[in-house]
């Protein structure tokens, strides 16, 4: 007998053979997945291996996901050509699978991958005393934030040598940069011979505008001092509420962190300079400067509202601070003629930006400096309290308040509960030039003692101030710990000395 011909499998059968085939693949991967994970979960392996694995698992459930997806669009395929067989009428659409999103080309690889519209600069001269451990504390602070944008160092008067040394100081944030400009003190100009540092800051930083490789790109530029340690990142045009930190006569409806052309934000040093060179007794040396000019007119209300009182970070547009800076530099040199005080080039400042009508919101939280300026609530001393733990307790971890000021412009002394000028206490000018040094000790945390004290020693008008000073002198001087010793460990491949050892106190 002739062996009988079985008959063609129909289209059906064909779909069900690939639809055991999706099950039993599945199955196959699963168990293959499974196993794995069996593997790993009875192997001691060190936490590096167990990311591996999780990784490893998620990639093989994709591979499954994917195999199934395939095969069941390669099933619905099989039917719909079987529906088009049987039906003339009837016409099949094939849902494509979903793609993964892909980034828009044109948003990558821009040079700005930080997405941050502020640059930070601040001004040193090469052979200012505590440049590196200053410079350090500043980066450091930065990157514990999380600030995002460049920070450039403009340095002034460097000779070769100290240039190519400089270069290969170790840095800690991300994007630091150094511009090197002339001194131009003496000689701020051909014609002019005075020795005044604070030349520097206004002509250097015409400088940096004008020849910075690369060139500055960044729409905000926000001027700042380099004693200054960060406690949250400096940022402007968030929409936060900012009326908290302001204390002028505005209506604080129209109180905001926006930063734009004509309007600008900086630290209120109301109990500084108050109405500065729009004071009636300083008639003579704002004529000097502005006679003729916008900023002449003026008024003291304004003055003091949006130009008279500012002080460091001062945060304006690029375009607000190149049309500005030329006045700044002129109205240094100006002032001088008629004043010899330190901080004519804060003056000078105020009326550059009077003269241009650069209108600056002031907020008390930027760059605190003291307590004891907290007159009238001008500056931003309300943030430590009686239950906050001892900030002294531990030697390293810093104890930080809910809302903290977001810098501290540490330009003054700190501490000294004891009495006056006797304690244990922090300031710049007394951290030792060898701080960055590998075999340096580093700095004494102050005892506890002095914020337990406080409530049995200080009179009661003066607590809320000192509770302020101690939080000030601990946490700085941890601070200046953490970051000497991320310094120490890029600059020491021999080893560090890590012991606290330096004392700030007076007898």
């Amino acid at each position: 007998m002739a062996p009988q011909r079985l008959p063609p499998m129909s289209r059906a059968s064909h779909t069900k053979r690939w639809l055991v085939v999706a099950l039993l693949l599945t199955s196959l991967a699963s168990v293959a997945v499974l196993n794995y994970r069996g593997m790993i979960a009875s192997t001691y392996i060190n936490r590096s291996k167990e990311e591996r694995s999780v990784q490893t698992q998620l990639q093989s459930s994709k591979v499954v996901d994917e195999l199934v997806t395939l095969l069941l669009a390669k099933q619905t395929q099989h039917h719909d050509v079987d529906s088009s067989a049987n039906s003339t009428t009837t016409t099949a659409t094939i849902a494509a699978p979903p793609l993964q999103r892909q980034p828009d080309p044109r948003s990558i690889y821009q040079g700005d991958e930080d997405r941050s519209e502020l640059h930070i600069v601040f001004s040193m001269s090469c052979d200012q005393g505590r440049r590196v451990p200053l410079q350090t504390i500043l980066q450091f602070s930065a990157v514990a934030v999380g600030q995002r944008g460049p920070i450039t160092q403009i340095l002034s008067g460097c000779t070769d040598v100290q240039r190519e040394k400089i270069m290969k100081e170790p840095t800690l944030y991300y994007d630091f940069r150094r511009h090197f400009t002339p001194s131009y003190s003496p000689h701020p100009t051909p014609n002019v011979t005075d020795e005044y540092t604070p030349y520097n800051k206004p002509f250097a930083l015409r400088h940096f505008l004008r020849n910075a490789q690369p060139p500055v790109k960044h729409d905000i530029i926000a001027l700042i001092d380099g004693d200054m340690v960060l406690f949250k990142p400096l940022e402007v045009n968030t929409g936060r509420d900012v009326t908290k930190y302001y204390h002028g006569k505005r209506d604080k409806a129209t109180v905001n962190d926006t930063v734009a052309d004509g309007i600008a934000i900086a630290q209120d040093w109301h109990n500084y300079l108050n109405s500065g060179w729009y004071a009636a007794h300083a008639r003579d040396k704002l004529e000097a400067v502005c006679a003729g000019k916008p900023c002449i007119n003026v008024t003291r209300d304004d003055a003091r509202e949006y130009y008279s009182s500012t002080g460091p970070p001062y945060i304006m547009t690029r375009h607000d601070m190149e049309a500005m800076i030329d006045d700044y530099c002129d109205f240094v040199v100006r002032g001088r003629q008629v004043e010899q005080a330190w901080m004519v080039e804060m003056f000078a400042y105020t009326l550059a930006v009077a003269n241009h009508g650069i209108k600056h919101t002031l907020l008390t939280n930027l760059g605190a400096t003291h307590p004891k300026l907290a007159v009238e609530e001008r500056e931003y001393w309300d943030f430590v309290d009686d239950t906050l733990p001892n900030p002294c307790e531990n030697t390293s971890a810093v104890v930080m308040p809910s809302d903290p000021p977001v810098g501290i412009h540490y330009c003054q002394k700190y501490g000294f509960v004891e009495g006056d000028h006797k304690g244990h206490y922090y300031y710049k000018y007394d951290l030792p030039e060898t701080l960055v040094n590998c075999d340096s000790p580093l700095l004494m945390v102050p005892p506890t003692s002095d914020w337990d004290a406080l409530e049995t020693t200080t009179a009661r008008e003066l607590l809320a101030q000192k509770r302020h000073e101690v939080w000030v002198e601990c946490s700085t001087t941890k601070i200046v710990n953490q970051a000497m010793v991320k310094y120490k460990q890029r600059a020491c491949p021999n080893g560090y000395n890590t012991q606290q050892g330096i004392e700030m106190v007076k007898p």
